[in-house]
């Protein structure tokens, strides 16, 4: 029969090996395979390729996940670390173990994920931007801009560098003129020749 024990520290040990894998190589898998220059029957049938990825947890939007693998896999070693401790001190009868040790790493896990959002994902750097904190720059004109009629124009923004964003101008603008942005009408810029 298996000690209680040694299935705490194994799960500890799987669990810490998953997460120093995800870490060092940056997911579980990603794997491909190429084939090349398949001929079936006398027929080519060219290049066949599959690949096979699995991500990080990364449900929908910007930043992680409470339910990524990483931290799955934390609170699994959490788990395992805790049951491990309360089993060989003898403390608490071994049928409430795991659910103190279940409730330790959760409270536990849940800190590493606040901490995991405080630092890493509210320090990234946003792509959005406002078009009226765009007056007063500079643009191109990529499409040409008549009265009535919408072009676009090149703008560069802090936020996502180089932007192609619809323009109007009171003014006939070709495809190079050098503007100045004037102001903001819907969702196009107001622009006039430099």
């Amino acid at each position: 029969m298996v000690d209680i024990l040694t299935v705490y520290i194994g799960i500890t040990v799987v669990f810490s090996v998953l997460l120093f894998v995800m870490a060092v190589t940056g997911g579980l898998f990603d794997i491909g395979a190429d084939v090349g220059g398949v001929d079936v029957g006398g027929v080519d049938l060219g290049d066949i390729g599959h690949d096979v990825a699995a991500d990080a947890g990364q449900f929908s939007g910007a930043g992680i996940s409470p339910l990524s693998l990483p931290i799955l896999f934390a609170f699994g070693a959490f788990f395992g670390a805790f049951g491990t401790v309360l089993e060989s001190f003898q403390s608490l009868p071994s049928i409430s173990v795991p659910f103190v040790a279940a409730g330790a790493s959760a409270v536990v896990t849940a800190l590493v994920y606040y901490f995991l959002v405080q630092v890493f994902a509210k320090s990234q750097a946003t792509t959005t931007y406002d078009l009226k904190d765009l007056v007063g720059t500079r643009g191109e004109v990529t499409v040409p801009v008549k009265p009535g009629v919408r072009g676009q124009v090149l703008v560069v923004t802090d936020a996502r560098g180089r932007t192609l964003l619809s323009a109007i101008s009171t003014q006939d603008l070709k495809t190079g003129d050098r503007v100045q942005i004037t102001g903001v009408e819907g969702n196009a810029l107001v622009v006039e020749k430099v």
